[in-house]
């Protein structure tokens, strides 16, 4: 309220690595953790995320992150359970590769078989460069979508 908006109405967004940190925060116990209201954030949007981390330790990336396999599990957001069940639009660039775009289907087809009312949207004419965009300015398609979200 301090910042002019609703607390009633609290989302979170996030593109790529952010994307995998949307993911985290719906496995995430705000009342037993926190102290907070379990269903404090109402919505979810990872854009692009990353949240089925098992590719990660043959990926160039695996010198630099040592990955093991109980870290793998543990922080990739399709293995953890949601603690409830806020609506999830999971968008992802219709020019993405393949990886993002499996990723992304699988994640909301799991948030579904839990309950969850999960959406997933694949963007036509967006790669994982420019769906970003759709934030800038007016907004485009996606940013549309958002504003319609009740």
């Amino acid at each position: 309220e301090d910042f002019g908006g609703n607390p009633e109405r609290i989302s979170v967004s996030g593109h790529s690595a952010g994307g995998h940190l949307t993911g985290m925060l719906l496995s995430t116990d705000w009342e037993k953790n926190y102290g907070l209201p379990p269903n404090l954030i109402k919505g979810f949007l990872p854009v692009s995320g990353l949240f089925d981390l098992k590719p990660f330790p043959f990926s160039w990336l695996q010198p630099k992150l040592l990955l093991t396999s109980e870290q793998v599990l543990r922080n990739s957001p399709v293995f953890l359970k949601p603690v409830y069940t806020p609506h999830v639009m999971v968008a992802v660039g219709a020019d993405e590769s393949h990886e993002f775009q499996r990723q992304s289907k699988n994640y909301t087809i799991f948030l579904q078989k839990h309950g969850v009312p999960a959406e997933y949207l694949s963007m036509p004419g967006k790669n994982h460069f420019n769906i970003i965009h759709d934030f800038l300015g007016d907004g485009g398609p996606l940013c549309k979508k958002i504003i319609e979200w009740k």
